[in-house]
């Protein structure tokens, strides 16, 4: 067997070389550019392999008219097509076993569409409220709940669960600490707090305290007038600190005050930003303590409350007091209502499936 390497300017003078040596039927073991010129190895006899037999790679007269890597690119395509294609045997059982599976699933689109044609699905009152973004751990709460139910009783049920009216303790409190996460409008909604308690309680003072010093403020409780006796005529003070510029422990400072002043009552109000996911106040917002817990939901001035929050809170049993938007003091915060949840969630509901 004849084994000759041959380099040339271009491809066309080097198989026109490899012709003259072996012929044409010279068949191309190799080709490579080699500092700037092509290099091709070639011979005259078959070259024969271990695997399949495939046809030979041979150029014949057609390199005079196309370029090398034309004809190299055709011939490496036909013997592509010549080679033996059948699929291996242990590939077959899996396509088989693909095929039947989608088979079957058309067929139970097929029999669902079907269905549908001849039954209209219709929807529970359940089915209804996990539509609009209700989940089944918020629902199996109530126990008297079903699809049955009425859909007017059921709202109502969960608006009483997220909503938390006004209380005796929290009327009757001597401090308010506002809590909350960095950014969530504890300022600003302690400066409205300030501003819709004046307005219903105008037998009380309102003192509000956002100092880092923890010595004022334990002077701040110890000095606080608690008499309610309608013959003194000081008013009745209460404490309304801001947590804003304090790096503090909730459990701490509420032992410390207790201590200051173990005859005032505490609340608590966690401001919450409007746009939190269902999983981050399901992670963040699990408190347990041991004064009165509230909420305000801030920052509805920006964005609108979801349902999946709704839900979240539900299931939290943390009861929302408060609502809070706009950049004015002496507007924007309020009492949460259950008419206004009811409202907002039948609405939600008419606009998406009634």
């Amino acid at each position: 067997m004849a084994e000759i390497t041959v380099r040339a300017i271009d491809s066309a003078l080097a198989m026109e070389e490899v012709q003259k040596r072996l012929g044409d039927d010279a068949l191309i073991i190799s080709t490579q550019r080699i500092d700037g010129q092509i290099e091709i190895t070639a011979t005259d006899e078959e070259v024969v392999k271990p695997n399949k037999e495939t046809e030979p790679l041979i150029l014949g007269d057609i390199y005079r008219q196309d370029n090398f890597s034309a004809v190299l690119n055709r011939k490496v395509g036909e013997a592509r097509d010549s080679m033996d294609l059948n699929t291996p045997g242990d590939l077959y059982p899996e396509v088989t076993n693909r095929i039947e599976k989608i088979s079957e699933e058309v067929s139970k689109l097929r029999l669902l569409v079907e269905n549908y044609d001849k039954e209209p699905i219709e929807f529970g009152t359940l089915d209804k409220l996990r539509l609009i973004g209700f989940r089944p751990s918020a629902l199996n709460i109530f126990d008297d709940l079903s699809n049955e139910t009425e859909m007017a009783v059921a709202v109502r049920k969960l608006a009483k669960s997220f909503v938390n009216g006004k209380c005796n303790h929290f009327e009757s409190s001597d401090i308010f600490i506002i809590a909350g996460a960095k950014g969530s409008g504890k300022s600003t909604f302690a400066d409205k707090f300030i501003s819709l308690q004046k307005k219903n309680n105008q037998n009380k003072e309102f003192i509000a305290f956002s100092d880092q010093n923890k010595r004022k403020l334990m002077a701040a409780v110890k000095n606080l007038n608690l008499s309610k006796d309608k013959n003194d005529s000081s008013k009745h003070q209460a404490l309304i600190i801001d947590t804003s510029n304090q790096e503090i422990d909730l459990n701490l400072i509420l032992i410390d005050l207790c201590k200051a002043n173990p005859e005032a009552k505490i609340s608590v109000i966690h401001t919450v930003p409007v746009g939190s996911s269902y999983e981050r106040l399901k992670k963040e917002f699990k408190i347990n303590l041991s004064e009165k817990q509230y909420w305000a939901f801030t920052k509805l001035d920006l964005y609108d409350l979801s349902v999946g929050e709704i839900g979240a809170m539900i299931e939290l049993e943390n009861k929302c007091m408060f609502f809070s938007g706009m950049d004015k003091v002496e507007d924007g915060a309020y009492y949460s209502k259950v008419d206004q949840i009811e409202a907002y969630l039948l609405k939600k509901l008419k606009e998406e499936i009634l």
